[in-house]
């Protein structure tokens, strides 16, 4: 049996997956909390890293050290930078880079999702009224403003997390997959820059937040919908990385990603 290690940042889409993958064991990764279950005779243990590059690093180190898995997975929700995407929409990435100081790193790829997982995530996703896409994951620290060239880059989305995993993942010579269902976009914008209330370890300035909100105080009204979207946008995480986790994944992937 084949361990898949999976890492969520938050815990609204852990505790998404948790709802239909039962039944689950609660134990201790090390000092993580981590969630044990099988499905389609694969073992899975989830952890919650928390927000940021660097929480998310070491929650994958602490991961591969105590499970020794055999595929990465790392999930959840993110924000799309065109608006091609609507809310709901789910993008498996095919590569990644990092956006630091309104500047892009080397686009880099990651391991290619098997064609039964594409074909289960767009099957769950049809009953939601939402789509599938291929895109590129761009991992930065808060900053949701930057300049890339169209032809770069596919259906790119903004999260805080995947080139930390990676990082790992290279290391430790584990393939990296990365699913991220769309939260906000263009169209559907978070009212404000996450960079402005958020430092670069992705801890809350609570100080400049409360100065956002009464410098604009129509946040308070607009926080509605933004929850909402998430919720939406966390549960299709959770119900495509479900369908793709009861199709096993084939053998080869590992030597396929090494190779």
């Amino acid at each position: 049996m084949q361990t898949i290690g999976l890492i969520a940042a938050m815990s609204k889409e852990g505790n998404a997956l948790l709802r239909y993958v039962k039944p689950w064991k609660r134990s201790a990764i090390g000092p993580l909390r981590g969630y044990n279950f099988s499905i389609s005779n694969q073992a899975c243990v989830l952890v919650t890293s928390g927000m940021g590059i660097r929480r998310a690093s070491e929650a994958c180190r602490i991961l591969v050290e105590v499970i020794s898995p055999q595929i990465l997975i790392s999930f959840g929700i993110a924000g799309a930078v065109d608006a091609d995407l609507d809310i709901g929409d789910v993008v498996l990435a095919k590569a990644f880079c990092r956006l630091e100081h309104g500047a892009l790193s080397l686009i880099q790829p990651l391991a290619d999702w098997p064609d039964a997982a594409r074909e289960a995530a767009a099957q769950a996703l049809a009953s939601r009224a939402a789509r599938l896409f291929a895109g590129t994951v761009v991992t930065t620290s808060g900053s949701q403003t930057f300049e890339y060239k169209l032809g770069e880059m596919k259906h790119p989305v903004l999260e805080m997390e995947t080139a930390g995993i990676a990082r790992v993942a290279a290391e430790k010579g584990i393939p990296l997959l990365s699913l991220r269902a769309i939260s906000d976009s263009p169209r559907a914008p978070i009212p404000f820059d996450l960079g402005e209330v958020m430092d670069e370890e992705a801890n809350l300035r609570v100080g400049n937040l409360l100065g956002l909100i009464l410098r604009h105080p129509r946040i308070i009204g607009q926080s509605r919908q933004i929850r909402l979207n998430t919720r939406i946008a966390a549960e299709n995480a959770a119900i495509t990385l479900q369908a793709i986790l009861s199709r096993a994944f084939p053998r080869h992937l590992e030597e396929k990603f090494n190779g």
